[in-house]
């Protein structure tokens, strides 16, 4: 059996008599849904432990989680690789051309090599795009992608967020400038409002300093 495998058979071990067969077959889903390396594993065992702990209650969860943490170190699974670029989360409204039809969407995140579009119904992987999304002043930038991986709502049983990963595949040197600005000016916004968030809850503030590029 290989890793994956066994990590599912824990699962099953541990829930299999306690959960519903829905809760269970999710479970496994979020564990099918790993890339073969040690971080994805880890990832998808905290995922399934913060579901049992919000369902199921919390002694089962931490069991399960520890379990399943021992097996992942005791493999020898190679380290898994980060992402190359920083991605901000950014909702806004854009236009996509794909086989001469133009359709209006949404961001779900960006990044200066590419971007996740929401959208149920997502392209097929390596189809050509070309992005267009307005800046201030009534300006606009254009950007060519390719689809690199979507998420259906009939494939994705977890419920994350559906839609489709967009590489770019063509950036010049002032898209790439403007893209920078954004990045930074998103980033520093999300900061903003997560300390605000603090703020209300512990009645104090300190600065928070970050840097994205």
């Amino acid at each position: 059996m290989n890793v994956k495998a066994d990590l599912k058979q824990i699962i099953r071990q541990y829930l299999g008599s306690d959960v519903s067969a829905l809760f269970l077959e999710k479970s496994l889903a979020i564990m099918d849904e790993s890339a073969h390396n040690k971080e994805s594993f880890l990832a998808a065992a905290d995922r399934i432990s913060k579901r049992i702990a919000l369902f199921i209650n919390t002694d089962l969860a931490a069991k399960v989680f520890d379990i399943l943490k021992i097996e992942i170190e005791n493999r020898e699974l190679t380290p898994g690789t980060k992402r190359k670029h920083v991605r901000v989360a950014l909702q806004i409204k854009i236009s996509v051309t794909y086989n001469v039809m133009i359709y209006k969407l949404y961001t779900g995140d960006l990044s200066l090599g590419g971007m996740f579009i929401k959208t149920a119904e997502p392209f097929p992987a390596n189809a050509e795009v070309k992005i267009s999304f307005p800046l201030e002043k009534e300006s606009r930038i254009h950007l060519k992608g390719v689809v690199v991986y979507s998420k259906s709502p009939s494939s994705d049983i977890t419920k994350r967020q559906i839609g489709m990963g967009i590489k770019f595949t063509e950036v010049g040197d002032a898209e790439r400038k403007i893209l920078m600005s954004l990045l930074r000016m998103s980033g520093e916004q999300s900061l903003a409002e997560d300390n605000d968030r603090d703020c209300d809850r512990t009645f104090s503030c300190k600065s928070l300093e970050s840097v994205f590029l």
